[in-house]
């Protein structure tokens, strides 16, 4: 039975094998079946391939979305709470190293007034008397630091 042999597939290869073919018996016949079957073989797998990219298309936005969102969790929330506990442990540990056994008390009060400072701020109906900065919020009046203006009543009054 003769075998079909297209060497490394070059144009010369494949004359040499079709002739071969012909003359070790084997048929034209066979050899047209088969070329038509390779075409369309070659016709359906480009079919095939067509497909699958054209769903990889309209997938690989989803697949990026979906990695997108724990990016952008972290990103915002994760790592800014990390920069968050870092100076907080740098802070717990310059009031330990400063206050001793009094470190806690130290703390709480330092936590309460902060509390309180911004309470004030968010009170506060006020703007300062001093020029505007900007991305610097308004400094409201803290106990008897009268800082801000009256915007009803104006400076004069």
């Amino acid at each position: 039975m003769a075998e079909l042999d297209f060497g490394d597939g070059s144009p010369n290869s494949v004359l040499n094998g079709t002739i071969n073919f012909l003359n070790s018996g084997g048929s034209l016949g066979k050899l047209l079946q088969g070329s038509i079957f390779g075409v369309g073989l070659s016709i359906s797998q480009g079919g095939i391939n067509f497909i699958q990219s054209v769903f990889a298309l309209l997938v690989s936005p989803l697949d990026s979305g979906a990695e997108l969102v724990p990016a952008f969790f972290e990103a915002t929330v994760i790592e800014p709470l990390g920069v968050l506990t870092a100076g907080a442990e740098a802070s717990a540990i310059g009031i330990a190293n400063q206050f001793g056994p009094f470190a806690l008390p130290a703390a709480m009060v330092t936590v309460l007034v902060t509390f309180f400072i911004m309470i004030q701020f968010l009170e506060e109906e006020e703007t300062p008397d001093f020029i505007a900065i900007p991305g610097f919020p308004d400094i409201p009046d803290i106990g008897p630091l009268a800082v801000g203006t009256d915007e009803e009543k104006g400076e004069d009054e």
